[in-house]
């Protein structure tokens, strides 16, 4: 017999605790009953969420985002409610095939499958196939050892183009999926397909979690193809962003939280060697240059990220980022110099984990490393050169938006007080210039424009509203009694009344009218998180079916408001005494009088 719907949620529900599905995606931290961390869904400035394990629920007293671990995936991953069932199904072993109906195989689950699988192949060739040879020769030339590279699931693609697609074939994984996730192209002349990574090392590319969502891809030196790239990645697909994703995080993480950071690399074979040799807190960005949502992605497992610069490489143009991002964003990020002409591989390599942890630890903030190089090269050459070195700073500064709040005035107040104190400037002075460097590179109107055409909020929902849908929600059985006696029509918020028509329509196909039945018709996560926020507040509530009658009689007092006003305006015009008494017995009976 089919498992109901209702029941696989709360199968899989029950089978994915909220702490242990959370804690896979930011660092949770006992406080007491609960766990806190920085929310994940808002530049969170202190830990404002917390997670319930009692109550299964996630809250964020800062911007407000609740919900249970369906919603929680939803958010977190951008997918629907069927997809953030199914991931959380797959997590737990449960299957979703006797659910009849919706066969989503491009959803995100399946393309993780697909992903999965490539990486196995990829990796079994290179342990085992002798075309393999020379990238296991590469590998070794690398000083990279077989349990480094089974742990981040090196694997290699063979020169051959039709080496992937043709074993996809004869493992029944459809063509179009290997497209969609990036692994292969549609030949331009005739049809087929070919696989897109060729005679490369291929690096697996994982999400937090541990999940591969893309690849990185190394051509051997003696490759007839080394004329291409050198490092090629997987193209933009619903699971993978360049721009988003970091590489190492996932087994980084765990070790951030002791060590009190995650250092920023450039390369894969830097990650690999670091943790190779004990330095776990490395990861490195997807040869893209470091932005905020990296920043701020790091920050959620770590209070202080690092970025480790050659001595020889680390040019004022990845500074002046990284000085940008600092003042703009409340996290203490740092720059750590390497020995001249050394990568973090090399050095570890000749020199071992040491001097790589020592350059660690020298990390200085970005803004007393920016300091530090313009007064080297500017402070000397008289008047003009600390002229030039205030404004290398100030106009860094000046791009940025502010940080918010009182944190960011206190943190601006801090570096124009540091800036000052290196020159032997006043501190209005320097105030002064940064105001009109902010000037020239914003224009006169510095105020954030306005959105065109931004929705009104919806006025705030009745009492009796919110307490007939919490009840509702909190107990199906009693909506059936609702929608005989109260119309969706009477309820005047738009969500609420959303949130009831999906209940009575639920009971008009005969189907339980259970939150769990409803979610997968509600495409606003926001309602969706208000429908569970009201479902427990119901739930409070030990006598519902008194609260219900209670509304009930609420709404029937509200619907006969206005033909009660109509009988007082008619009773203040009648000029008949006979009528005036007869209206007036009218008017006591609607009020119970």
């Amino acid at each position: 017999m089919a498992e109901t719907r209702e029941t696989l949620v709360q199968r899989v529900k029950q089978a994915n605790d909220i702490v242990d599905v959370v804690g896979g995606y930011i660092a949770l931290r006992p406080v007491g009953p609960t766990f806190k961390a920085l929310c994940p869904f808002h530049d969170d400035h202190r830990p404002s969420f917390d997670v319930d394990p009692r109550r299964q629920r996630y809250r964020c007293w800062s911007c407000g985002k609740y919900g249970d671990v369906i919603s929680f995936v939803q958010e977190h991953e951008r997918v629907d409610f069927r997809e953030a069932l199914e991931l959380l199904a797959r997590r737990a072993g449960i299957s979703l095939e006797k659910t009849a109906g919706d066969q989503h195989n491009q959803g995100r689950a399946r393309m993780l499958d697909v992903m999965r699988w490539a990486a196995e192949q990829f990796q079994l060739c290179l342990l085992d196939a002798p075309e393999a040879e020379a990238a296991r020769l590469y590998l070794g030339e690398r000083h990279l050892t077989g349990e480094t590279v089974r742990k981040f699931g090196v694997g290699y693609a063979p020169l051959t183009g039709q080496w992937l697609v043709q074993r996809a074939a004869a493992a029944g994984v459809p063509a179009e999926l290997l497209e969609k996730v990036g692994l292969t192209a549609r030949r331009s002349e005739g049809n087929g397909s070919y696989d897109r990574f060729r005679d490369r090392v291929m690096f697996p590319i994982r999400d937090v979690r541990g999940q591969t969502v893309g690849f990185g891809g190394r051509v051997l030196p003696s490759s007839p193809l080394s004329g291409a790239a050198k490092y090629y990645n997987s193209s933009e697909t619903p699971l993978f962003s360049k721009s988003d994703q970091i590489y190492g995080l996932d087994l980084a993480r765990h070790t951030a939280v002791k060590d009190g950071y995650l250092a920023v690399v450039e390369g894969y074979t830097d990650v690999l060697m670091a943790h190779q040799h004990g330095v776990t807190s490395v990861v490195a960005t997807m040869g893209t240059a470091l932005n905020a949502r990296h920043v701020k992605q790091l920050r959620r497992h770590a209070p202080q990220v690092i970025l480790l610069f050659d001595a020889d490489a680390g040019g004022s143009t990845g500074v002046d980022r990284a000085l940008e991002i600092f003042v703009g964003l409340d996290v203490d990020l740092k720059i750590a110099e390497l020995p001249e002409g050394l990568d973090p591989c090399d050095l570890l390599v000749q020199q071992g984990p040491e001097p790589f942890r020592a350059a660690l630890t020298k990390a200085v903030d970005v803004l007393e490393f920016k300091l530090n190089r313009v007064f080297a090269t500017e402070a000397a050459n008289g008047v003009e050169g600390r002229r030039r070195a205030v404004d290398a700073v100030l106009g860094v500064i000046a791009l940025a938006p502010p940080l918010p709040g009182q944190a960011g005035a206190v943190k601006q107040e801090l570096m124009v007080t540091r800036i000052a104190q290196r020159l032997g400037l006043k501190e209005e002075t320097v105030w002064a210039r940064l105001k009109e460097l902010r000037g020239a590179k914003r224009g006169p109107d510095r105020e954030a424009p306005r959105g065109p055409g931004a929705a009104p909020r919806s006025a705030p929902a009745s009492r009796l509203e919110r307490d007939l849908l919490a009840v509702l929600l909190a107990d199906p059985a009693l909506v059936a009694g609702a929608a005989a006696e109260v119309p969706a029509k009477e309820v005047a918020h738009p969500g609420l009344r959303q949130l009831l028509e999906g209940l009575y329509r639920l009971v008009a196909e005969g189907v339980a009218p259970e939150l769990d039945r409803l979610r997968p018709r509600l495409e606003n996560a926001a309602l969706t998180a208000k429908a569970l926020e009201l479902q427990e507040e119901g739930q409070m509530n030990p006598d519902r079916a008194k609260w219900l009658a209670d509304i009930l009689a609420g709404f029937r007092r509200q619907r006969s408001l206005p033909e009660k006003q109509e009988l007082r305006n008619q009773l203040q015009a009648a000029d008949d005494h006979a009528k005036a008494l007869e209206l007036l017995r009218q008017l006591q009976n609607r009020t119970g009088g």
